[in-house]
């Protein structure tokens, strides 16, 4: 039987923590629009894995959480040594440190109308390669789109 309910990710954050150390995935419906258009708010879920060997790679997508408290999924845009730099897909700025002891863990997949598309799917590797390129065009586009909100406002 499965139960469905809303729980704050705190909550979860223990449990999801002894899950991952096990060795079992964590899946979950995704909340913002950080990630669109690969991850849809409210839509879409993602299974959550204990990274191998607690590496992580460009492009991956961790789990981690922010000084502030808050849990957040954005792609590893850059590996330094002292850090991740990371940004959702559907923004412009970049996040940086992101320390390894801030992630929880790691998507492995996401589920999509019932599909599930694995990390490791050449189709998706590719998406995301395409998306890294097209990251001039979408900081423009973004830049564009968040100035004339504030024109239309003032």
């Amino acid at each position: 039987m499965c139960l469905s309910r809303k729980v704050a990710m705190s909550e979860l954050s223990p449990l999801m923590k002894e899950i991952l150390e096990n060795g079992g995935e964590v899946v979950f419906t995704v909340k913002g629009n950080s990630m669109t258009p690969l991850l849809r708010h409210g839509r879409d879920e993602v299974c959550i894995v204990k990274p191998q060997d607690n590496i992580l790679r460009k492009y991956d997508i961790p789990l981690f959480v922010r000084k502030d408290g808050k849990y957040i999924l954005h792609r590893i845009v850059k590996v330094k040594p002292d850090g991740y730099v990371v940004m959702g897909d559907n923004q412009k700025t970049k996040e940086y440190p992101v320390l390894p002891s801030q992630v929880i863990g790691v998507v492995k997949g996401v589920w999509r109308g019932g599909k599930y598309i694995s990390c490791d799917n050449l189709w998706y590797r590719l998406y995301c390669r395409l998306w890294a390129l097209g990251y001039p065009i979408r900081w423009v586009y973004l830049s564009w789109k968040s100035y004339s909100r504030k024109k239309h406002y003032v």
